[in-house]
C-alpha cells in the first residue's frame, strides 16, 4: 500500500502544475538560423505556445551591438517567430518579464541551456528537467532542460565575422550562410554596422603594450614559467589559477587601463605631490562590458589634499588590478546561452569542462587573453591551449604553410606603435592616451608635444621625433580632400609601426620605416566607434602619388603584404612534420577531430594513473589533472580535496618541484613541429622590409653569442637554466642556420589571427634575458 499512496500523492501533486513556461534566452548577436534550429526543436517537444524568446536591450561596441527591437526585427522577418513569443527580459535565470504573467504555484519554468553549460544551474533552486518530475511552481523551483548540441554548428562569433569582413559580396555570401533566404534590409542592418566596428577590439588593444606588460610581470616575479615567442602561449584570466604571473599582469594591465581612462601618462599617477584630480573625471570606459569601473574611480577622485590623494593612488591600484582581471575575463569570455551575469551566486562560470566520463564534469579552463592584434601585442601560436584547434586543424595549417596557401599573409614585424591623425588647425598631432583622443584630438600632441614627451629616451627620442617630422612632411603634401578623407579633421587616427636603426628590439632592417595598419574612428569622448583597415594602403598610396613617401629619415609604407613560397622541397617536408603530430595523437589514440587540449589532459590522467602511490578517485584525479594540464588551481591541494596523507604529501611535491617543467616539456611537442615549419618556411622566403639581409644576420647572431656570454658570466642561475631550455629549442629548429632577419607570418585560420616564427622564438628570448 506504501507504494500506491506514494504514486497516489505524486500524481495529486503534479495535477497542481498545469502550464509550463520553457525560456530560450541569449544574446543573440545577431539571431541566426543556428538559434532558429534550437527554438524549432523546442517547440516541438513542448509545443509553439509554451516556448519563449528571451533576450535582452544590453548592448556594446563590440561583441552586442544590436539592441532588442533590431534582435526582435530579425527573428520575425527572417523566421517568423511571433512577436509575442521574443520578450525583452533582464535576467535569464529570472525571466519575471515572461514568467510573471502566469499563476506561480501552477506554472513551472523550464530554462533551456545548450550542452557545454548543462552545469552552469545549480544550487537549491534549479535541478535538471524530466518530464515526469515536475511538481513544483516557479516561485519554489526551476528546471534546466539541455538541448542537444547540433551536428554542425555555428556561432555569433562566426556569423559576426562573415558579416564583418571583406567585401560587400563576400559579406553577402557570409550573410547566405546564416540564413536561409537574403533580404536585402536585415544584411545593410547587420552588416553595415559590424563592418563599421571590425578591428575595433584590435585597435582598443594596440593602445596597451601587452607584450611588454606580460613579459615583464612574468620576469619580474620569477615565476620561472615558460615564456613563447613575445609572450605566454597563453594568460589565464581567472585570479585563481596561474596566480603569481596572473595578478601582476592584471595589476600592469589594470594599471595601463586606468591611466588610459583617466588621461594620465605612463606613472604620472605615481607623482609625490598633491595634485587636483577633478578634471580627471573618467567618461564611459570602452569595451562596456566591464562594469563599475566609473563608480569605484570616482569614489577617490573626488578627494582633494595630498593625504587624500595618497589614500586615492594606494585604492586605487587595487581597483586596477581588478579591472586588469575584468578586462582579461571580457576578452576570453565564451559566448554563452545567457546574456546577463546575475546569475545565483552558486553558479558556476561557463567554461570548458573536463572530459571525466561521469556526470560530475568538472569545470576546467576558460580561454584566457588572446590578443590578434596584428603587429601589435601577442598574437596566439597555433598550438596554444586556449585556442584548442584540432589536430585536423594543425594539419590543415602545416600543409597550408608548407604548400604557400596561407589565408591573408603579412610579414610580422617589430618595432614601436604610433597613432597619429591631422586637424589643419594643428596639422600633425599624435595620441598616447584617451584625453587625446577626445574632441577630434583636440589636446593630442603635436610635434613638439611629442618630442617633449619622448625627451632623453636614447634611441626612442629620436625615432618617433623623426617620425613626427617626416609624417608631416608627406602628409601636408595632399589635399584636404584626401587628408579629411583620412583623418577627418582629427576624429580618426592612423596606427602605424616606427622601425628606426637605433631604436631596434631584434630585427636590424637597415632601414627606417614607417608602416601603416589602418584607422580607428573615435566619438567625441575619445571612444572607439569604428575601424578601417583599407585607409592603410589608401594612405601609403596617395603618399607614394605625390612623390613623398621616401623622406629625410623615414621610408612610409602600407601593410608589408608577403607572397609566401610555393617550393618542390617545402612541400616534400609535410610527411615529416605531420608525422610528427601523428606520433602525438597515437600516444593516446586521439582522432583529427580531437584537440590540443584533448592531448595534454590525456598524457596527465596517464601520467597521474601510472605514478600516485594510491588509487585515487574521479574527483581527485581529474582536479590534479585541471591543475597540472591547465594551470587551473582551482582543485587546491589540502585534506579536504586529497584525503590520503600520502597522496596529498606526494601531489605536493609535484605541484613545487616537477609540474612546470613537464608542462613545459609537453608543450615543447607541439613547439617543436610548428617552431619547425615556420623556420623552413621562413629559410625560403626573403624579408619584405630587411634592406640587407646578409648583414643584418651576422648582427644577429653576434647579439645572440654576446647574450649567451652574458648570461653564462652572470652567474645567475634561473637565467643560465632558461638559457639551455632556449638553446636546445633554438637546436631543435635547425640551430643558428635557421636564423633570418625576418620575424615570422602572420595569417588568419577559420577568423582567428595567428603567427608562426621559427628561430626567432628562441632568439627573442635569449636577448630579452640581457634585460631581465
Amino acid at each position: 500500500m506504501g507504494k500506491l499512496i506514494k504514486e497516489w500523492v505524486k500524481e495529486i501533486l503534479t495535477e497542481n502544475i498545469n502550464k509550463k513556461v520553457v525560456v530560450y534566452s541569449g544574446r543573440f548577436q545577431p539571431f541566426h538560423k543556428g538559434h532558429y534550429a534550437t527554438y524549432q526543436y523546442l517547440v516541438k517537444q513542448f509545443g509553439s505556445d509554451s516556448v519563449y524568446i528571451g533576450t535582452s536591450n544590453k548592448t556594446d561596441n563590440i561583441k552586442s551591438p544590436f539592441n532588442f527591437k533590431e534582435k526582435k526585427m530579425v527573428m520575425m522577418k527572417m523566421f517568423g517567430i511571433p512577436s509575442n513569443k521574443i520578450i525583452e527580459i533582464k535576467n535569464p535565470y529570472a525571466p519575471k518579464e515572461i514568467i510573471g504573467k502566469f499563476d506561480k504555484d501552477t506554472t513551472a519554468f523550464v530554462a533551456v541551456v545548450g550542452e557545454k553549460d548543462r552545469y552552469r544551474l545549480k544550487g537549491k533552486y534549479f535541478e535538471p528537467y524530466h518530464p515526469d518530475k515536475i511538481d513544483k511552481g516557479y516561485d519554489e523551483k526551476g528546471y534546466v532542460y539541455v538541448v542537444p548540441a547540433q551536428s554542425n554548428p555555428i556561432s555569433g562569433t562566426d556569423v559576426r565575422n562573415w558579416l564583418s569582413k571583406g567585401s560587400e559580396e563576400q559579406r553577402k555570401s557570409g550573410f547566405q550562410k546564416a540564413y536561409d533566404k537574403f533580404d536585402p534590409k536585415i544584411f545593410k542592418l547587420l552588416s553595415d554596422k559590424l563592418f563599421k566596428i571590425e578591428s575595433t577590439m584590435e585597435r582598443f588593444l594596440s593602445k596597451f603594450n601587452f607584450t611588454k606588460l606580460i613579459s615583464e610581470a612574468s620576469a619580474n616575479i620569477g615565476s620561472g614559467k615558460s615564456l613563447v615567442d613575445d609572450g605566454p602561449g597563453f594568460t589565464y584570466g581567472n585570479s585563481k589559477t596561474y596566480k603569481a604571473v596572473g595578478d601582476e599582469v592584471a595589476k600592469r594591465l589594470g594599471w595601463q587601463v586606468v591611466d588610459y581612462i583617466l588621461g594620465t601618462d605612463d606613472d604620472s599617477i605615481y607623482a609625490d605631490d598633491a595634485r587636483s584630480l577633478e578634471d580627471k573625471y573618467p567618461v564611459s570606459f570602452f569595451p562596456s562590458g566591464i562594469d563599475g569601473l566609473d563608480a569605484q574611480a570616482i569614489r577617490y577622485i573626488d578627494l582633494k589634499g595630498k593625504k587624500a590623494y595618497n589614500i586615492w593612488a594606494k585604492r586605487i591600484t587595487k581597483v586596477a588590478q581588478r579591472v586588469g582581471y575584468e578586462l582579461i575575463n571580457f576578452l576570453g569570455s565564451e559566448e554563452s546561452i545567457d546574456d546577463t551575469k546575475d546569475a545565483p551566486k552558486k553558479t558556476p562560470p561557463p567554461e570548458e569542462r573536463l572530459k571525466d566520463g561521469n556526470d560530475e564534469t568538472t569545470p576546467i579552463m576558460k580561454e584566457g587573453l588572446i590578443m590578434e592584434g596584428g603587429a601589435y601585442g601577442h598574437m596566439n601560436h597555433p598550438f596554444d591551449i586556449e585556442m584548442n584547434l584540432t589536430f585536423g586543424d594543425l594539419k590543415t595549417i602545416i600543409s597550408n604553410a608548407l604548400n604557400g596557401n596561407l589565408e591573408f599573409a603579412r610579414e610580422k614585424t617589430d618595432g614601436q606603435a604610433l597613432a597619429i591623425s591631422w586637424r589643419d588647425d594643428k596639422g600633425l598631432i599624435a595620441a598616447r592616451n584617451k584625453g587625446h583622443l577626445k574632441n577630434s584630438g583636440e589636446n593630442a600632441l603635436d610635434i613638439s608635444g611629442v618630442a617633449s614627451k619622448f625627451q632623453g629616451r636614447g634611441g626612442l627620442t629620436d625615432a618617433y621625433n623623426f617620425a613626427m617630422k617626416d609624417l608631416s612632411n608627406a602628409i601636408k603634401g595632399l589635399s584636404k580632400a584626401q587628408r579629411d578623407k583620412v583623418f577627418k579633421q582629427g576624429s580618426s587616427f592612423m596606427n602605424l609601426e616606427v622601425i628606426y636603426p637605433t631604436s631596434v628590439n631584434v630585427i636590424p632592417y637597415g632601414q627606417p620605416l614607417l608602416v601603416f595598419h589602418g584607422t580607428m574612428d573615435y566619438n567625441e569622448d575619445g571612444e572607439a566607434i569604428g575601424a578601417d583597415t583599407s585607409t592603410a594602403r589608401i594612405l601609403a598610396g596617395m603618399i607614394k602619388q605625390i612623390n613623398k613617401d621616401v623622406q629625410d629619415n623615414y621610408t612610409i609604407q602600407g601593410p608589408p603584404v608577403t607572397e609566401l613560397p610555393k617550393n618542390q622541397n617545402l612541400s616534400s617536408m609535410q610527411g615529416k612534420f605531420n608525422s610528427m603530430l601523428n606520433k602525438l595523437q597515437s600516444e593516446f589514440k586521439l582522432k583529427d577531430s580531437d584537440g590540443v587540449a584533448d592531448y595534454h589532459q590525456a598524457w596527465w590522467e596517464n601520467w597521474v594513473d601510472k605514478n600516485s602511490p594510491k588509487t585515487l578517485t574521479n574527483k581527485e584525479k581529474m582536479g590534479l589533472v585541471k591543475r597540472w594540464a591547465f594551470m587551473d588551481k582551482s582543485f587546491r591541494l589540502d585534506n579536504k580535496n586529497i584525503e590520503s596523507g600520502e597522496v596529498l604529501e606526494w601531489a605536493t611535491k609535484i605541484d613545487k618541484q616537477d609540474q612546470s617543467k613537464m608542462a613545459k616539456d609537453n608543450i615543447r611537442k607541439f613547439e617543436d613541429i610548428f617552431l619547425g615549419v615556420g623556420a623552413e618556411v621562413l629559410s625560403f622566403m626573403s624579408s619584405v622590409l630587411t634592406v640587407n639581409p646578409d648583414s643584418a644576420l651576422r648582427n644577429m647572431k653576434s647579439e645572440l653569442d654576446k647574450a649567451v656570454k652574458d648570461v653564462q658570466k652572470s652567474g645567475d642561475v634561473k637565467k643560465i637554466e632558461k638559457l639551455r631550455m632556449e638553446l636546445e629549442r633554438l637546436a631543435a629548429v635547425g640551430g643558428k642556420d635557421k636564423i633570418v632577419p625576418n620575424e615570422g607570418i602572420v595569417f588568419v585560420y577559420k577568423g582567428n589571427t595567428y603567427k608562426l616564427t621559427g628561430a626567432f622564438a628562441s632568439l627573442n628570448q635569449i636577448l630579452g634575458l640581457m634585460y631581465f
